[in-house]
């Protein structure tokens, strides 16, 4: 079902030709695939196309998934490239093209994305707050100390296409529970060698504010800070040698999303308090060096006050460039007076434009202590919501298309513009995007399988539609089986 503002035909055409697959429906839009983007038709993994691709498709042929947690027995998760959840002669068919079609020259493709989804580990009441929970998981509320839940976790991951787990890092002190809950469910699942970590740190509940701002000439502040990135580095060790998971690495260093560092600087016009910014953040980027061995890889929530106007103040390019890269924790208006919007042709091209913005603003940006260029990760998040107040309302279809129209600008424009040789190399190993939360319950951005989410408009794949809409636009985590490497 698709949107009546969708303008289909239209939304397409913003992400270039490519995109205009026509007619709406799942189905219909398998039916007039010619060829797939090459990662898609590597069903098997192994980073080439070949043979081995489109025997495992004829292998799969006629299977279907179902709509339960636990797919149908004989499907193949790898085959099914439009993300319908089932592989018929459409499906064959376009990866037979896409791997004939194929330069017999090029040995290796251009890498699959990589893939970043929030992950929450706080969850210690099997019943959530009343009214509160705005998606619910389709099996139903959990315990975050429960690797079985942990272990069905990782295998919708790595079917839908998720690469890596940003775990939600808040310290011991302000929420005592989530780390030992870390340890016990999400480490302890039996499949945790599938997947790659990285970290979200919770800075604006973790650090001393005043009135919802970060005061960087308080020395409380110092001392909270490099205590909270040698306790990450911490994390980070027992990830890496303590347990099978991986540590996302940009740079050959460990990955740090920091949450709302848009709210870091009290006094917008103090020059001196961002020049003193940038000294606490070098000392606390050392107190992480000195336990994990490697400076953190620090990712700053800063693209929306970049793209917020045509020229971004002083205050915003400083605190910039703090950070090896930026991103926003998602796109949403939250303003009060907001008014609930669709996901449609208006909504893809505001976020194009910011993109468009936030890269014209960082063209000279460089990182302060490496003299690196500032990467841009794109934001691909859904819906938003909260009782009462559903700010972005998207369908299964909507979403597959902003999907591709926002990766198309990253890999065809941004990219290729900016960072032209850097695709593969250890400072960019593929493109790589955030996609909202896999399982934050309480603001309707969350991926995972759900019996109900309050930013879905129209359910067309019985609560799998956020999670069919990435696999349609990235396939299977590739990353589950092998490593994220610099070709």
């Amino acid at each position: 079902m698709t949107p009546r503002s969708l303008g289909r035909r239209d939304f397409l055409r913003l992400g270039g030709a490519a995109l205009a697959v026509g007619a709406s429906g799942i189905r219909s839009r398998a039916q007039t695939e010619t060829t797939l983007a090459p990662y898609l038709a590597d069903v098997d993994g192994d980073g080439v196309l070949g043979a081995g691709d489109v025997q495992l498709m004829a292998q799969a042929l006629s299977t279907d998934r179902g709509f339960g947690l636990v797919p149908n027995t004989g499907f193949d998760h790898r085959a099914d490239v439009f993300g319908r959840g089932v592989v018929g002669q459409a499906e064959v068919d376009a990866v037979t093209r896409t791997v004939q079609s194929a330069d017999p020259l090029a040995l290796r493709m251009a890498p699959r994305p990589v893939t970043v989804a929030w992950h929450y580990g706080w969850y210690d009441q099997v019943r959530r707050p009343l009214l509160q929970q705005t998606v619910r998981y389709l099996e139903g509320d959990y315990l975050s100390n429960d690797a079985t839940v942990e272990t069905g976790f990782n295998d919708l991951k790595n079917e839908f296409g998720i690469t890596v787990d940003a775990l939600s890092w808040i310290p011991s002190r302000i929420t005592p529970t989530i780390l030992a809950n870390y340890r016990a469910g999400y480490f302890g699942a039996s499949n945790a060698e599938t997947r790659h970590v990285a970290l979200l740190y919770e800075s604006i509940l973790a650090l001393p504010s005043v009135g919802g701002r970060v005061n960087f000439r308080s020395s409380a502040v110092d001392d909270t800070l490099a205590e909270d990135f040698a306790a990450m580095a911490e994390t980070m060790v027992e990830a890496r040698d303590r347990y099978p998971t991986r540590v996302f690495l940009l740079d050959g260093r460990p990955v740090i999303f920091i949450f709302a560092s848009h709210s870091w600087g009290l006094n917008l016009r103090d020059g001196g308090e961002f020049l003193r910014m940038a000294t606490v953040v070098g000392q606390a980027r050392e107190a992480f060096n000195q336990v994990y061995g490697e400076l953190p890889y620090l990712v700053g929530e800063e693209l929306l006050p970049l793209a917020s106007t045509a020229t971004p103040s002083p205050d915003r390019i400083s605190r910039a460039s703090v950070f090896d890269a930026v991103y926003t924790y998602h796109a949403a208006n939250l303003k009060t007076s907001a008014t609930p919007f669709e996901m449609n042709e208006a909504y893809g091209r505001l976020q194009r434009l910011r993109l468009e913005r936030a890269a014209q603003a960082m063209r000279g940006l460089r990182n302060r202590f490496s003299s690196e260029r500032v990467l841009m990760i794109p934001s691909l998040a859904g819906g938003f919501a909260k009782h009462g107040l559903p700010i972005v309302n998207t369908t299964r279809s909507a979403l597959a298309d902003y999907l591709k129209l926002l990766t198309r600008f990253n890999d065809e424009v941004y990219l290729r513009t900016e960072w032209p040789s850097a695709v593969g190399s250890a400072k960019l190993p593929a493109p790589i995007y955030t996609l909202g939360s896999w399982n934050e319950e309480y603001e309707g951005h969350a991926v995972f399988p759900a019996q109900f989410n309050l930013a879905l408009k129209d359910s067309e794949q019985f609560g799998f539609d956020f999670a069919m809409a990435i696999k349609e636009a990235f396939g299977w985590n590739h990353y589950a089986e092998r490593a994220i490497d610099t070709r």
